[in-house]
């Protein structure tokens, strides 16, 4: 087991911490005698946060901080002080426009690592990418990505949507090259500025897990759309926009972001995120086991798989490092994730 950089008591900076990933972060980090400072664009307006924290870890400290705008200079340089750790989850999740979507982001991440760079006493910086920064997926087709890989094809469709192509996927080609010019952008720069801290980015695949406060953060991104199928609900559309790809589990998610953050030997890596391979069929066929009385939409024909060949048992070795015996099973994912939804519609009910 390598040394601990960052030992309990440290304080962690965590942006986009009302968020699935950030909030999972985040409790994660108590859970383990961490201090929190969570960024979050209203203070008054996540105040349910600074409530669900405070009630569930009595020993640590959680507090909000306010950051209205991540592209204004300087946003975060009196927000950070004092910390330890900067983990940088916030991002626009899309957006119609690429000339406003990228920058946006782009400008974020540099803000985040100018505002750590100014402060001393960061000595680690961990940054939430995605896999599609490094590819789409492509179902039924052997192919490799590794350390080097980046979506260029998501840089060229992002920002000039192909005439060819239907309007339904504009969104994800600019979330694509939103977290791929995002990364690419942070990597050239610490290695252009060499801060003094050290920079590691994680590349997680589609999150399923509950959600912390549902009543507050709904089912966000990759959870609304297990949703949708789970309903029925925009059922086609999501099939069809979604392709078989990996997933993971949104504890195992936080716990890799934990463990590049904390640990002395995880030093300028990119961490795949990826725990296993799934479609939609596989998640129906989850429901109807764990819910044999609710009836639920037909398979879906021609789904396929997703057969690449990914760099993923770094990231599972983090996970052993943090206590876990290595990725959560799908089945205990989607199950787990499943409660909510059930758990929502008894609260209509009784409404």
């Amino acid at each position: 087991m390598p040394a601990l950089v960052l030992h309990p008591g440290s304080l962690v900076f965590v942006t986009g911490v009302n968020g699935l990933i950030g909030s999972h972060i985040a409790d994660q980090l108590l859970e383990r005698g961490y201090n929190v400072r969570g960024a979050v664009r209203d203070v008054a307006k996540s105040s349910w946060l600074q409530e669900y924290f405070s009630n569930k870890h009595k020993e640590a400290k959680f507090e909000l901080a306010s950051v209205p705008d991540m592209t204004a200079d300087g946003c975060y340089d009196e927000v950070v002080k004092g910390a330890d750790g900067f983990i940088h989850v916030a991002s626009p999740l899309s957006g119609s426009d690429p000339n406003e979507a990228i920058p946006i982001a782009v400008k974020g991440g540099l803000n985040a690592l100018k505002a750590a760079a100014k402060n001393p006493s960061i000595k680690r910086f961990v940054y939430t990418s995605s896999s599609i920064a490094t590819t789409f997926p492509r179902p039924d087709t052997d192919y490799t990505i590794d350390e080097t890989s980046y979506n260029e094809e998501a840089v060229v469709k992002g920002w000039n949507h192909p005439k060819d192509e239907p309007e339904h996927s504009k969104g994800l080609y600019i979330y694509a090259a939103i977290k791929t010019e995002t990364e690419k952008a942070m990597w050239k720069w610490i290695k252009e500025e060499k801060p003094g801290f050290v920079f590691n980015s994680i590349l997680p695949n589609c999150n399923f897990s509950r959600v912390l406060v549902p009543e507050k953060q709904g089912f966000p991104s990759t959870i609304e759309w297990a949703k949708f199928v789970w309903t029925g609900e925009n059922f086609d559309f999501v099939t069809k926009l979604l392709s078989p790809q990996w997933y993971i589990d949104t504890v195992d998610d936080a716990l890799i972001h934990i463990a590049a953050l904390i640990y002395s030997d995880v030093e300028s890596e990119r961490l795949f995120g990826f725990a296993e391979p799934f479609n939609w069929n596989q998640i129906l066929a989850i429901y109807r086991k764990l819910y044999p009385e609710r009836k639920f939409r037909d398979d879906v024909e021609g789904l396929g798989q997703d057969r690449a060949k990914v760099p993923r048992e770094r990231a599972e070795e983090l996970l052993k490092w943090m206590g876990r015996e290595g990725w959560t099973r799908l089945e205990v994912s989607v199950g787990e994730m499943s409660k909510d939804y059930v758990e929502e519609e008894e609260r209509k009910k009784a409404a």
